[in-house]
């Protein structure tokens, strides 16, 4: 059997910077990717449904009483393909309020905002982080930071960090930049690791891992298929870098032959608090006829921790908001404004005198609880499961006081994207299905993201962060990779 000194499951953030640093530091890494690779000459400025899916996964819930559906990666450097381009570090305030009702700190002791910058300043140049200039924002930002301050004249917006280049402002960052404007993990990361030697295993299904079966092998073997032919290879480390959704469900698959994985897997599960609106604007708010919503990066590179401190949410305005896409979400919504459906004279009027002039996209992220869990189905896909959700909800309800206050006070039309009773059930954020925590009791990989009960099996990408975090977990998913990197080199 093919041995190796460590193999990595997904080609994401986890996967990606863990690779490329224990390649560097002399481990013989092979990553098992179940996406293609596409370079920017593959990408398209594509609203189809079909291209769509080539480059990210939605996952729609298959149980009935929980319809949820989340966007994940889907290629060799997994989410940072489609992902808007926000890095932020954690603010202070996401660890320090960060406890369960019973007053156990959700993160491990060692971890705060202070002991992570260092790791933060690793990846940071890595992946071509910077602030934006004033004169970089889209008119959609300058609109929604109109509204904060029509509504709050103390209400301030920063700029946001992202990993763009000279953007153009063609809206189209979710389908992948066919002009190479966004740094992503195929720029560096991926390159180190294969400069050292890494090698990247494309279409590579993997169905399960067994622990050593005596202490003299200790070596994982992986159970996978690739071109529908079954594969096996075993390491002395393996990484588990799924991704927040399949992490869990690769170890419950795995769970005959590691009996003793904490009960923590697959629970806890948490979308950052991701909330979206649509802002319908006044015809008198602003010169409207010279801005057009569908432009400009999909993340206008704002952001405004004005309630962060007091509400524990943050707010920031979105672009790219192509027509279908648009029409898809406001479709599903019941309120007299929108249309009923995305075709027909109810769509042309709507589109006449209100898209794409007069529409704004915002969304709040905060430190919501979770209130899922994620299971398996009999052939071992996502099982999505409905938790207490009293806290959630608690939590939606404080950021819509405030923010349909907003529109109250200011004019704008304040819609839900999503429906009432479906807020909550979809988010590209999808954390916390594999918590790291101080002891097995708590969570389900230990500070150094290590698997309770099982030397040597690693989880290291979003389901490993313990709660939300109010910003993009991208960041910080990138620094504890970056540890978790450290941590094994530093073991030989």
């Amino acid at each position: 059997m093919e041995q190796v000194d460590v193999v990595i499951i997904g080609s994401g953030y986890g996967g990606a910077i863990t690779a490329a640093r224990l390649a560097a530091g002399g481990k013989k890494v092979v990553v098992l990717e179940r996406g293609v690779r596409k370079g920017t000459a593959d990408l398209k400025q594509s609203d189809s449904l079909k291209y769509i899916e080539s480059v990210i996964d939605v996952v729609v819930s298959t149980n009935p009483a929980v319809p949820v559906s989340f966007r994940t990666g889907k290629l060799v450097g997994g989410a940072s393909i489609p992902m808007d381009g926000a890095h932020y570090r954690v603010p202070r305030t996401s660890f320090e309020r960060s406890k369960e009702a019973n007053g156990r700190p959700y993160w491990p002791e060692i971890y705060s905002r202070e002991y992570l910058n260092s790791y933060y300043d690793k990846a940071e140049p890595m992946l071509g982080i910077r602030q934006f200039e004033w004169n970089e924002i889209a008119k959609t930002g300058g609109l929604f930071a109109k509204m904060l301050h029509a509504y709050d004249a103390n209400a301030t917006c920063e700029r946001a960090r992202l990993n763009y280049t000279d953007c153009i402002g063609c809206g189209f960052c979710a389908q992948g930049c066919i002009y190479d404007k966004k740094v992503t993990l195929l720029h560096h990361y991926i390159p180190l690791a294969e400069q050292h030697g890494a090698e990247f295993r494309t279409e590579a299904e993997v169905d399960h891992l067994e622990p050593p079966k005596n202490s003299a092998t200790g070596v994982y073997t992986v159970f996978y298929k690739r071109n529908g032919a079954p594969q096996q290879i075993s390491g002395t480390r393996v990484i588990v870098a799924c991704g927040g959704v399949y992490s869990a469900p690769l170890l419950l698959r795995s769970k005959t032959y590691l009996p003793n994985l904490s009960g923590h897997v697959g629970e806890n599960f948490n979308n950052n608090g991701e909330h979206d609106f649509i802002g319908i604007l006044p015809p008198e708010f602003d010169d409207l006829n010279s801005y057009d919503c569908f432009k400009g990066s999909d993340n206008a590179a704002l952001m405004s921790f004005n309630w962060f401190e007091s509400d524990g949410f943050t707010l920031h305005p979105g672009g790219g908001l192509e027509a279908s896409v648009l029409a898809t979400k406001l479709s599903a919504v019941n309120h007299p404004v929108l249309p009923p459906r995305a075709w027909g004279m109810d769509y042309k009027r709507f589109a006449e005198t209100i898209y794409p002039h007069r529409i704004i996209a915002f969304s709040a992220l905060g430190l919501a609880d979770g209130h899922r869990a994620i299971a398996i189905n009999p052939d071992g896909t996502p099982k999505f499961d409905n938790r207490d959700r009293t806290a959630y909800d608690k939590y939606r309800n404080r950021v819509n006081d405030i923010v349909f206050d907003m529109g109250k006070k200011t004019g704008v039309t304040i819609v839900e994207a999503v429906p009432p009773e479906q807020a909550g059930t979809t988010s590209a954020h999808l954390l916390s299905a594999c918590r790291m925590a101080d002891k097995k009791e708590n969570g389900v990989v230990d500070a150094d993201c290590q698997v309770f009960g099982y030397e040597n099996l690693y989880v290291c990408d979003a389901s490993v962060l313990p709660y939300a975090l109010g910003v993009n977990p991208a960041l910080t998913i990138s620094a504890i990779a970056e540890r978790t990197a450290e941590q094994i080199l530093a073991q030989g």
